[in-house]
């Protein structure tokens, strides 16, 4: 159950109160719109009176409950870590001129949009692909004022001076703030292309902190032992690669199932970019050595950024990684290799907060204000939903429903068990196989009330997040209309 551990001095208990309220029925009910939140006129007025409270802020959202997500790896001893990030543009384009209030709000991908970047972290635990928690979640927009990308005054506005800024901010804090809750984590960071920032990745190697970071094809060279500088799409032209291996590639993709990749590894000397910036309060960056992956389609020819496109010939998968982690063996290769293919878990969330759950982008409010608040609230919220489909997708027998769910909760999913999913007597093809009370069990009677038919494969498998968040809300349905019948003490 959240707690409040520290609120800002003006806040009053009522305010409290209502945002543990708030909180609670984000997680029962995925969905930003006030209408389906408060279940009467005075919670709607309640709701709307909230999020133009001063007291309720987005760093309390960010300390009380961002980070109080984080208690699920409280459990102590070592434990290894990956930790996604990525930027999502939350677009309010088509509401423009129904917000009265645009603060906060800013130009998007177009000049013409109206915007709010979403920079956020999740955990996944790296030895059972399981989610765990979310990490950070940081908000920022840009100039409204701008006139062109490329002037000076017009990089991002608030904390976030810049690109690599805002990345190394979202890595540093995060890592900070898990290793609060557990000092023996080993958290490994994973980005995109976006990340390939030479400045910010040297400044991590003096912080000690691990990352693994897709390069961006265009980056152009390394420093061989004999001062040659190569381009680093021809680097094991030149340099012999110190392990090298091939590996079916694992998706859901049908046109690229069977694939075989070469993954190959090799460690080199980067020099600093001409065009490399200093980080705020960091050092001149300097040359630094990394560990550099490749893994590619053997069958296809490498992507050339140098050609014109009418020149390139048919090109393949290809992914050249960036880490500073030690790789001596095949098997630290290859498990590196999965920790970025776990990357692409956060696109599918931030699916689930846009178009597969939340709908953040039709949030009804007409303050830029108050439509942060709820983007961090449905962040931080989505914590409880996606720890529920994670118990299914993994088969999680072990971790008890009493994590997520409260003692009269878990009972009240043994009746609907019982009484309306007919659990008992179901034939072995489609009954619960999962220990009663279990993480695994719960969400198998949680999306079968959305609509799933409780057929569960032997390989991983799982309801999608629309039937979990389906059964979710219909179960609170249930169990507020047995409490309001005294059929819940």
């Amino acid at each position: 159950m959240m707690t409040i551990s520290a609120a800002p001095k003006k806040m009053n208990k009522q305010t409290k109160n209502n945002i543990l309220k708030l909180y609670s029925m984000l997680e029962d009910n995925p969905s930003t719109q006030i209408k389906n939140l408060g279940k009467t006129a005075a919670e709607h007025k309640m709701l709307y009176r909230l999020f133009s409270n001063a007291t309720f802020t987005e760093d309390y959202i960010q300390e009380e409950y961002i980070k109080s997500c984080h208690q699920a790896l409280a459990k102590g001893g070592k434990q290894r870590v990956i930790v996604p990030h990525d930027t999502t543009e939350i677009s309010y384009n088509n509401r423009k001129n129904w917000i009265k209030n645009q603060e906060g709000l800013g130009p998007g991908g177009r000049e013409s949009n109206l915007s709010v970047f979403g920079h956020v972290s999740i955990v996944i635990d790296r030895d059972t692909s399981s989610f765990q928690c979310i990490g950070s979640a940081d908000l920022y927009s840009r100039d409204k004022d701008r006139v062109t990308c490329k002037e000076k005054k017009n990089r991002n506005s608030g904390p976030f001076a810049g690109e690599k800024t805002r990345w190394l901010i979202s890595m540093l804090d995060s890592d900070k703030e898990l290793k609060k809750v557990n000092p023996e984590l080993d958290i490994l960071h994973v980005c995109d292309r976006e990340a390939d920032i030479y400045p910010m990745m040297e400044c991590l190697n003096r912080h000690n902190i691990k990352y693994l970071i897709r390069s961006k094809e265009h980056r152009r060279t390394a420093i061989l032992e004999d001062k040659k500088n190569v381009p680093l799409i021809n680097l094991f032209d030149y340099q012999v690669a110190r392990l090298s291996t091939n590996v079916p590639l694992e998706t859901s993709r049908k046109d690229l199932q069977g694939i075989q990749l070469k993954v190959r590894v090799t460690r080199t000397l980067l020099k600093v970019p001409k065009s490399s910036k200093y980080i705020i309060g960091e050092p001149r960056p300097e040359p630094m050595y990394i560990n550099v992956i490749e893994a590619f389609d053997p069958t296809k020819a490498f992507p050339n950024p140098y050609l014109k496109k009418e020149d390139r010939e048919e090109e393949g998968i290809y992914w050249r990684l960036f880490t500073n982690e030690s790789v001596d063996t095949e098997e630290e290769l290859l498990d590196l290799l999965n920790c970025y293919q776990q990357r692409w878990r956060i696109e599918t969330y931030f699916k689930y907060l846009k178009s597969d759950g939340f709908d953040i982008e039709n949030i009804c409010l007409r303050d830029g204000g108050a439509i942060r608040k709820m983007i961090l609230m449905a962040i931080s919220a989505s914590d409880k939903i996606l720890r529920l489909r994670e118990a299914g997708l993994n088969q999680d027998n072990e971790t008890s429903a009493l994590t997520i769910f409260t003692k009269k909760e878990v009972d009240f999913l043994e009746t609907i068990f019982v009484e309306h999913l007919d659990g008992e007597k179901r034939s072995p093809y489609n009954s619960n196989p999962f220990n009663s009370k279990s993480m695994a069990w719960a969400y198998w009677v949680i999306a079968s009330l959305g609509g799933f038919d409780g057929i569960v494969k032997k390989i991983k498998h799982a309801a999608s997040i629309k039937k979990v968040e389906k059964g979710l809300e219909r179960f609170y349905i249930m169990y507020d209309t047995a409490k309001m019948l005294g059929q819940i003490t």
